[in-house]
Parts: C-alpha cells; sequence; structure tokens
C-alpha cells in the first residue's frame, strides 16, 4: 500500500467517517470536527473561522464538565495557523508524537527466561499495571487500579510483563469500531527494568491480539523512548501527532 494510500485508510478507521455513516459509540461529528472521548481528532476548518470554531469546542466540553480538551494536529492536515489560533486561545502544545505503523502479521515473541506475559484479569494485575504507569507517567496518570481493570475487561485489553514475578512492563491495545487498525497505547516499563528486552514481548503480544481480532494494521503514537524498539520490530513512519491541551480553571 502506498504512503497516501495508507494516511487515508488511517484517516477514515480512525478519525473521520463519510457522512451518513456509521460512527464508533465514543465519536461526535460535525461538519467542522471529529470528537472522539471529547478529543478533537480531526477538522476542516478554514480562516478566519479559527477563533469561533475553538470557542465552540471549548464551550462543549465545559458543559459535559471535562477538566480539559485535547486538540490534536496531525502533520498531513496542514492545518495553516490553526496551531497558532489554539496557543494564543489557551492550549498548551504536548510533544510531537510519531505515529509508526506495521502489518499485524509480526508473530509471536521469542520467549525471555524468566518473563512471563500475561494478560490482566484481576485487580491485583491491574493495581501492578498503575504502579508501573506512576512510575513511568508520574502525576500525569489520573487513573486508579480500578478504573484499569474496568477498561480491561471491558475491551481495552492490557498485558503486564512479569520477570521472576516481578513486574517490569505493561501495555493496552485499543481497536476504534470499524477500524482496520488497532493501536498500542500505554506502554510502559520499570526504569530499574529497562534495555533487557522485556517491552518487546509485550508488543508482540498486542500485535498478535491485534490479528487475532481481524485488524491488518497496528499503530503506535510513539514517543522517543519507545520509537527504536518499534522500528526494530518493523514499523515505519506514517505521520506526526502534536496534543494541544486546554485546561480549565475550577
Amino acid at each position: 500500500m502506498s504512503a497516501s494510500s495508507m494516511l487515508a485508510a488511517f484517516d477514515l478507521g480512525q478519525r473521520r467517517r463519510p457522512e451518513g455513516a456509521a460512527l464508533p459509540s465514543t465519536w461526535a461529528q460535525t461538519p467542522q470536527v471529529t470528537r472522539d472521548h471529547g478529543q478533537i481528532i480531526w477538522q476542516d476548518i478554514e480562516v478566519p473561522s479559527y477563533e469561533e470554531a475553538i470557542a465552540v469546542e471549548l464551550a462543549v466540553a465545559r458543559a459535559a464538565g471535562a477538566e480539559d480538551l485535547e486538540w490534536k494536529l496531525y502533520s498531513h492536515d496542514q492545518p495553516a495557523g490553526l496551531a497558532q489560533a489554539l496557543e494564543a486561545a489557551g492550549f498548551e502544545r504536548q510533544p510531537t508524537e510519531t505515529i509508526l505503523v506495521r502489518a499485524s502479521d509480526l508473530g509471536p515473541a521469542t520467549p525471555v527466561p524468566g518473563l512471563e506475559i500475561t494478560k490482566i484479569q484481576t485487580l491485583e494485575q491491574a493495581t501492578h499495571c498503575f504502579n508501573l504507569a506512576l512510575q513511568a507517567f508520574g502525576n500525569n496518570w489520573d487513573k486508579t487500579p480500578e478504573d484499569l481493570l474496568k477498561r480491561a475487561l471491558g475491551g481495552e485489553p492490557f498485558w503486564l510483563g512479569l520477570f521472576e514475578g516481578q513486574p517490569v512492563s505493561m501495555g493496552r491495545l485499543t481497536r476504534t469500531e470499524g477500524s482496520g487498525f488497532a493501536g498500542l497505547y500505554g506502554g510502559a516499563s520499570h526504569p530499574d527494568y529497562r534495555r533487557r528486552g522485556f517491552y518487546r514481548p509485550v508488543v508482540h503480544a498486542r500485535v498478535q491480539a491485534a490479528a487475532e481480532m481481524g485488524c491488518k494494521w497496528v499503530f503506535s503514537e510513539a514517543l522517543p523512548t519507545s520509537e527504536p524498539i518499534l522500528r526494530a520490530l518493523g514499523f515505519e513512519t506514517l505521520c506526526q501527532v502534536t496534543g494541544y491541551l486546554y485546561r480549565f480553571q475550577d
């Protein structure tokens, strides 16, 4: 598949459905934007309508009781001036991530001695993942073990890596309804166990699960810490994405 065809397929699966098509349960589409869990994931706004459109979306999020609103801009959108308009409205630019993609035919991982990969089913396992996330993401991690377990059992499975009984790595798999892509999110490793090959099997487990779900492609919004691991597994650049975050004041 060509790069342009892949981008079009990604947008159709993950960001915008044609008018009249069935939408994922978490999406809302207007002529100007697509919202997913309150995030703005697609837009078609012309100058000079930026300020008005931003104000509308802030009002929608505020009325829904949101604590913040993230607006995600993709490198192939070319929304000239929108990033500047978001910052002028009080949005804070977040780190740019590289979206990496590959076919879901990766197959199982080579076993690592002493490492067990398990799909979490219990609160104890969810607590291990919660603690790994705290170590990796710090105060930016705002879930609870109970929240995490609910997500894991409700359609966003998590995998946990245990090395000789010690939690060392984790990650979740997310599939948007009606999409041929599955997303690798929430990857984290214990700081004391990095660079020992413990995260790669967690990637393999999720890619294999995506294939079993019928997803042809997998992708990850990768930061520099995980990008080398994914590239070594055959993931390639699709595009970049930058979030712009607005925090509502109490």
